[in-house]
């Protein structure tokens, strides 16, 4: 994981690739998505019997991201299968 302090300053790095572009995510984001309960929770002895729920949140926590590239971002399948999961008790 490479801190970059612009897009500029990343573009110009030597091993930067337009191609994973998508990846890039601003710090203040990235503290944002891991301070949630699906990473925070996870010494809990009943995180297991939780976890639907927090990851629910984390899938909530990331639509809402907004410096975060297009790999950050979950589609419309995979939201409907963490749907079908969940009605299932598979999550």
């Amino acid at each position: 994981m490479n801190f970059f302090r612009s897009e500029e300053h990343l573009a110009n790095w030597h091993g930067f690739s337009k191609s994973k572009q998508g990846g890039i995510i601003a710090t203040d984001s990235l503290m944002e998505l891991f301070s949630g309960p699906y990473f925070t929770k996870r010494p809990d002895p009943d995180y297991m019997s939780h976890y639907g729920d927090y990851m629910e949140q984390m899938l909530a926590a990331l639509d809402q991201l907004k410096n975060a590239g297009s790999f950050w971002q979950i589609g419309p399948l995979e939201k409907a299968g963490f749907a079908l999961g969940r009605k299932m008790g598979i999550i």
